[in-house]
């Protein structure tokens, strides 16, 4: 199925427009991973699939576009590194003296689950340690698909491979041969939530003290990355830190962020920022 100029342009600005994600460059991956699709859906050509999807005020098409578009590929302990730097610069401090409302962490692009659960994991493992210490993630993603399986919290055998064993005995339960399930004590830690990082911030009123968003901006332009470096850095408590992929880095971006190490940041206070931040807090 051939894609005509028009119609890449049409679906460039749509992908663009509504989620931030730059398609330049992918106008082969558009027809590989979407023909099949289109034909399956019942359309003739481009043109009139991209006639529905711009008429479907559900956003159940551009769903399953997006996921069509973006790889969803991810596993348990996945860049093991960063769980690292939560444990020991974020989790083993807050274990000393626990903050008031506990340590808050996002992970916005939580995609099947594995990340958000990882996290709740090493954090069910921390706060055994010491039960003042309260640990909450908040997990989001442009998927509703995505969000629903990793709601269900079963996983294959093969997925947990690289989890120490003694969480997947503390925090699975074996279904059968081949699938586990996350056990309620983790599940209760994550909050589920749709969210496109392209919209504005308005749902998360409360500031985080690490948000993983891992393996992200490889789909944006500088413009777009630049615009939600500034969301998470507002969306972050003073002194808290940004996760990103280990192949991404923010060195071409004009950001108030703080290199600690490859692919994590940390907020630094401006003065400009400290003022807003102590209106804010006194009004």
């Amino acid at each position: 199925m051939h894609l005509t100029d028009k119609d890449f342009i049409r679906l460039k600005n749509f992908m663009y427009n509504n989620y931030g994600i730059n398609l330049e460059k992918k106008r082969t991956l558009i027809e590989t991973r979407l023909g099949l699709m289109i034909r399956r859906l019942g359309f003739k050509d481009f043109k009139s699939y991209i006639d529905n999807l711009m008429q479907d005020k559900s956003g159940e098409q551009a769903a399953v576009l997006v996921e069509k578009l973006t790889t969803n590929f991810t596993y348990f302990m996945r860049e093991e590194q960063h769980y690292e730097f939560l444990r020991d610069e974020v989790l083993t401090h807050a274990l000393k003296k626990p903050p008031i409302g506990g340590v808050k962490i996002w992970s916005a692009a939580s995609s099947t689950g594995e990340e958000p659960y990882c996290i709740a994991m090493l954090a069910q493992q921390m706060m055994s340690k010491n039960p003042r210490l309260k640990v909450s993630v908040t997990a989001s993603d442009i998927s509703n698909n995505v969000l629903n399986q990793a709601k269900m919290g079963i996983y294959s055998q093969d997925k947990i491979a690289k989890l120490p064993p003694a969480w997947i005995k503390s925090f699975f339960r074996k279904l059968n041969d081949r699938n586990y399930k996350i056990t309620d004590n983790v599940r209760n830690i994550v909050e589920f939530k749709y969210f496109n990082l392209n919209d504005n911030i308005g749902w998360n009123r409360s500031k985080y003290d690490v948000i993983f968003c891992r393996n992200v901006m490889i789909y944006f332009d500088n413009p777009t990355k630049q615009k939600l470096c500034k969301k998470l850095y507002d969306s972050l408590k003073p002194g808290g830190y940004l996760i990103i992929g280990m192949s991404e880095n923010l060195s071409n971006l004009q950001t108030d962020f703080e290199r600690v190490r490859p692919s994590v940041y940390k907020k630094i206070i401006t003065s400009n920022w400290r003022k807003k931040y102590e209106k804010s807090t006194n009004s």
